[in-house]
C-alpha cells in the first residue's frame, strides 16, 4: 500500500470535501447577515448533501472516490423564503441557527479527521514494533 493511499481513500475524500464545504457556507451565512437590512437582498445557501448523496448511491463504472472528487458545493440563491416589504428574504434568527449548526457540523468534522489520523498514527506505531 503506497503511503498517499492511506490519506486519499473514501473517507478522507468525504471529509476534506464536507470540511470545505462547511467553510464555504460559514462566508455565505456571514454574507447573508452582513447584508439582513440591504433592500432587495436575497439570501444565498450551499447546496451540496444531496449531490453527495447522489454520488455515493451512483453505479456508473466508477470508483465512489473518483465521483465524490467531482462533486462540488454551490451557492444558490433562496427564492422561496418569504420576503419583507423592502424586497429582503434575510431572516437573523434562521441564519443564526444555520450558523450554529454549520459550527457543530464543522467541529464533528474536524473530530472525525482527527480520529482517523490518530488511527493511522497507531497503526503506523504498532507496525514498528
Amino acid at each position: 500500500m503506497v503511503l498517499s493511499s492511506l490519506f486519499d481513500d473514501l473517507t478522507t475524500t468525504i471529509l476534506a470535501k464536507s470540511l470545505d464545504t462547511c467553510g464555504l457556507r460559514h462566508r455565505v451565512i456571514a454574507n447573508n447577515i452582513a447584508n439582513v437590512e440591504t433592500p432587495g437582498f436575497k439570501r444565498s445557501d450551499v447546496a451540496f448533501e444531496s449531490a453527495l448523496k447522489l454520488a455515493l448511491s451512483e453505479k456508473n463504472g466508477e470508483s465512489a472516490a473518483e465521483r465524490i472528487r467531482r462533486v462540488e458545493p454551490e451557492v444558490v440563491q433562496d427564492g422561496s423564503s418569504p420576503c419583507r416589504p423592502d424586497g429582503n428574504n434575510v431572516s437573523i434568527d434562521k441564519e443564526m441557527a444555520d450558523m450554529t449548526k454549520n459550527t457543530l457540523q464543522y467541529e464533528a468534522l474536524v473530530q472525525l479527521l482527527n480520529l482517523k489520523a490518530s488511527m493511522i498514527r497507531s497503526a503506523i506505531q504498532e507496525g514498528r514494533k
